[in-house]
């Protein structure tokens, strides 16, 4: 009994939550797919990759077959740094 009062007051409730399905939409409702443009983020120079160095390239990948790469060098809280760089 206290299941079915708990549930009708919930129902009551949640009642007023509920939008009327005839309500009109915004003017603007659809216009983001609308076009193509608007979705499109334009790529600036600045957000390409880095160019390749192909004798760089060729060398780390000689030392990689040759088992001679560089071993990183280990970051612990100590010595971390932070760098920023001026892009927006």
């Amino acid at each position: 009994m206290r299941t079915l009062i708990l549930t009708s007051v919930c129902a009551v409730g949640l009642c007023g939550c509920v939008q009327s399905i005839d309500a009109p939409l915004s003017p603007t409702f659809g216009q983001a797919v609308a076009s193509m443009d608007t979705q499109i983020i334009p790529v600036r120079p600045s957000d390409q990759p880095p160019s390749a160095n192909g004798a760089r390239a060729a060398s780390a990948i000689a030392r990689l077959e040759k088992g001679e790469v560089y071993k990183p060098e280990t970051a612990n809280t100590s010595n971390v740094s932070v760098m920023s760089y001026g892009g927006k």
